[in-house]
């Protein structure tokens, strides 16, 4: 028959030991065995459940029942319930943004790391970091995002029914959205923008600074002030802006198609592979023209200036060239009254019937020789056209 023999001793500190011959503290539960653990036991703590809590401010000990959920605390008011400052894993209800959140107290950011690396940064100044422990080149960025690198590895990737991505800059010192491509690089293209339908990437273009692509427009500008000038379309000039073209624009009151410096050229082919530049003339006044050929019929023969320019050239200051291309006296011009055409006859009342050719040029209407146009305001930021 087994028996066991607890042992109570009250050594002269006054510490009192329950299995053990030496307490060290005022009452020192000692472990029998190691399947006798020293345990003290509060009846009643089995059913229903509940605490141990201290009741006075001498230390008394009693049970304190259990009557709040299971995931709630024994608070230090001996009441149970959730503990209002925590931040549960299952998501939480009842949360005040006034007083509840997700961050420091102290001058401190906010890190967040998955399988022990940092992914995502909030700085103390409001600045963010993602994939990155340390400013993106240049520095002066309120979020930095950083792509692991590689093909197909994009930092960001926006997609809406409307707009998929919006840049507003409210300060008339640089662009809403800007795309720079590496400036250790000496190729690729700093903003691509393709059009619905388009699966293909340009890449026999690089190094560009801008890329468009459109199944009907690549690239649409459009100047909307009524007042602003000079105002356009687009805008389009070298490193130094000794060579520049507005597109679409309107200056000093007049309408340009393209306007600018340099040349205006087109290119023919010979067939063979090799290509050769020409060059437009060009006058100090906007010109229409227009050529023909025509008959004399007894020495006489009238041309009609084409209708649909009449409304828009000055015929005051009308120019027309006459060649004959058979054997006659000669051939002079007569200007018609009715501002319609011109009469092209033989010199010295000669009756021939011979053909020529015929050409005019025109003054554009309440356009001046040489009208003023303003120079680009050219700046490093920003460029103004």
């Amino acid at each position: 028959m087994k028996r066991t023999i607890w042992f109570l001793t009250v050594g002269l500190a006054q510490n009192v030991g329950i299995g053990t011959t030496a307490p060290t503290h005022r009452l020192h539960l000692a472990d029998v065995s190691p399947t006798d653990k020293g345990l003290l036991r509060v009846d009643g703590l089995a059913s229903p459940a509940g605490a141990v809590g201290t009741f006075s401010s001498i230390g008394v000990l009693g049970k304190v029942d259990f009557t709040g959920n299971p995931q709630d605390l024994l608070r230090g008011d001996l009441t149970w319930g959730p503990d209002v400052t925590d931040w549960r894993l299952v998501g939480n209800a009842g949360t005040d943004p006034t007083q509840h959140f997700l961050g420091t107290t102290d001058n401190q950011p906010l890190v967040f790391r998955t399988d022990g690396l940092e992914r995502l940064r909030f700085l103390t100044d409001g600045r963010v970091w993602i994939n990155t422990t340390a400013d993106l080149t240049p520095s002066n960025n309120t979020v930095n995002i950083l792509s692991p690198g590689g093909a197909g590895q994009r930092a960001l990737a926006a997609r809406s029914d409307t707009i998929g991505l919006y840049g507003e800059a409210t300060a008339d010192l640089g662009p809403g959205i800007a795309g720079v491509y590496a400036s250790t690089a000496t190729g690729g293209i700093g903003f691509f923008a393709r059009g619905n339908g388009l699966t293909t990437f340009p890449t026999v273009i690089n190094p560009a600074g801008f890329v468009a692509q459109g199944t009907i427009r690549g690239l649409m500008g459009e100047a909307r002030s009524t007042t602003a000038e000079p105002r356009m379309g687009g805008y389009f000039t070298n490193s130094d802006a000794t060579t520049w073209s507005r597109v679409a624009a309107r200056s000093g009151g007049n309408n340009y198609k393209i306007l600018g410096t340099g040349t205006v050229n087109t290119v023919v082919q010979d067939g063979k592979g090799g290509a050769y530049l020409l060059t437009a003339p060009e006058a100090p006044e906007f010109l229409l023209v227009d050529f023909g050929q025509a008959r004399l019929e007894q020495g006489q023969a009238y041309v009609t200036l084409e209708v649909k320019l009449l409304p828009h050239i000055d015929v005051e200051r009308l120019q027309v060239w006459v060649t004959p291309l058979e054997p006659c006296r000669g051939l002079y011009i007569v200007r018609d009254p009715a501002a319609c055409g011109f009469y092209v006859r033989e010199r010295g009342g000669g009756q021939s019937d011979v053909a020529f050719m015929w050409g005019w040029s025109a003054p554009v209407k309440d356009w001046g020789r040489f009208p003023p146009v303003p120079p680009p305001n050219r700046s490093s930021s920003p460029g103004q056209p």
